[in-house]
């Protein structure tokens, strides 16, 4: 198989020839410097590794970053339009600056050495954070108070994202990108950031109009969330998702709960932990780590072995190739 062909067999339930391998989105400055010094490119690395994902990220400011005026109201979004991402040609504009592949590099790279091709994607509650971030640190205290105090606008407004986001990822799918990472942070340490209910009545219909979108082109998704998002997984299958990443331990996530709560044919992606895993194991402890992730989620149902997010600066390179190492061996059982 190629590893296209290996993603897309996995995200169908089947059984593919090896469990594929994933990064999670892309490198933390510091982690992408030793690789490229070490092993000349990235791709270089992907290659010896054995990854079998390339991701392209999408934009995150619908209203554009000068629209993040400080003292701005929701109300005050519900008056601005996003920009159109057909005519912005959402694929070909880079997030953050060259942190990340553009959806259009992503597509291209993949192609040209048989990978799959992820979009990562923007959900409503993060992007009510990026609305209200200041320095760059997100608005997280701002979009919690916002759910509380201003439920019906937040509603309002994230519906206009949710349709904004939907289009930004139809653009991603002409463009060739075969699955969706829906990227929306609702956990903390051991419980969500902010009710179920509350989950239920804001986040839910936004998303469910995403996810449709997507799944009306034919196009799997998959969603990232951090922390322990247990109280809502329910709400996860009934979203149609096709996916869940990272399914973090660190935070209170129970692989084989979360299994049983999603069945045997949606895929669970993760497994390596960059809080509890990669900065304080040596090379002999992650490769015991790595061996049991895949003994408890590789017979379980459709598993992608991949980083819980992005490798911090504070990951000894050492360590994650042996990660990789290992997970290689693990993945042709």
């Amino acid at each position: 198989m190629t590893s296209r062909e290996r993603v897309l067999t996995t995200f169908s339930g089947q059984r593919p020839d090896r469990t594929p391998l994933n990064v999670f989105a892309g490198w933390n400055p510091g982690v992408a410097a030793k690789v490229v010094e070490k092993w000349g490119s990235l791709e270089s690395w992907y290659d010896r590794f054995g990854i079998d994902v390339i991701t392209g990220v999408l934009p995150r400011f619908p209203f554009g970053q000068d629209a993040l005026a400080p003292g701005a109201e929701v109300s005050d979004f519900l008056t601005l339009n996003p920009f159109d991402p057909v005519e912005s040609d959402a694929p070909g504009m880079a997030c953050d600056g060259s942190l990340f592949p553009t959806v259009r590099e992503a597509v291209s790279w993949g192609r040209r050495t048989d990978r799959a091709v992820f979009a990562h994607a923007w959900g409503v509650f993060e992007l009510s954070q990026f609305l209200f971030e200041r320095d760059g640190l997100p608005g997280t205290q701002d979009a919690l108070l916002n759910m509380l105090a201003e439920k019906d606008d937040v509603a309002e407004l994230y519906l206009k994202l949710a349709e904004w986001s939907a289009s930004c990822i139809e653009t991603a799918i002409d463009a060739g990108i075969d699955v969706v990472e829906l990227s929306d942070d609702w956990g903390q340490q051991n419980t969500m950031l902010f009710s179920p209910q509350l989950w239920w009545d804001l986040v839910y219909p936004a998303t469910k109009c995403i996810v449709d979108r997507a799944r009306a082109r034919g196009v799997p998704v998959i969603l990232h969330s951090d922390g322990d998002i247990t109280k809502v997984l329910d709400g996860v299958v009934k979203l149609g998702l096709s996916g869940l990443h990272p399914v973090q331990e660190s935070a209170g996530m129970d692989f084989q709960a979360v299994r049983a709560v999603l069945g045997a044919n949606r895929c669970i992606m993760g497994g390596l932990d960059t809080v509890t895993s990669l900065p304080r194991m040596d090379i002999g402890e992650i490769r015991s780590e790595v061996g049991r992730v895949f003994d408890v989620l590789a017979p379980s149902g459709p598993f992608i072995f991949a980083g819980s997010h992005m490798f911090q600066d504070d990951a000894d390179l050492a360590v994650v190739e042996a990660a990789y190492d290992e997970a290689l061996v693990c993945a042709a059982r």
